[in-house]
């Protein structure tokens, strides 16, 4: 397995911006399309928004089967404070649930609408 530790990525122990996240996804990304497991190692890393986390670990989900996606990234909650702990928790939980085009589509043309 590998570590992808954020700080040494993004060069800075604040994890805010998109182009920040944007190299973290990237990362993710190519080795989860190798089958590549990795730990993201939060340590040092003082500030998360949610916009840094919705493009680093959020659109992830779009790659496929959550369950899939879970084999390969793991998140190392333990070098996550409690409040940055909550953060990654909601953008999982909302990219979980988010419809895809197609699938609005199907809802609304099959629907009751």
């Amino acid at each position: 397995m590998k570590t992808l530790m954020v700080k040494d990525e993004i060069n800075s122990s604040l994890a805010v911006t998109s182009v920040q996240a944007e190299k973290v996804y990237q990362i993710l990304n190519n080795n989860f399309k190798q089958q590549i497991r990795t730990k993201i190692d939060f340590s040092n890393i003082e500030t998360i928004t949610t916009a840094f986390l919705n493009t680093a670990i959020g659109q992830l989900y779009s790659l496929g089967d959550p369950n899939e996606l879970n084999k390969f990234v793991v998140i190392d909650g333990t070098t996550l404070s409690s409040l940055q702990r909550d953060k990654v928790r909601l953008v999982m939980e909302n990219a979980k649930n988010k419809l895809t085009k197609e699938e609005v589509d199907k809802e609304l043309n099959h629907g009751e609408i």
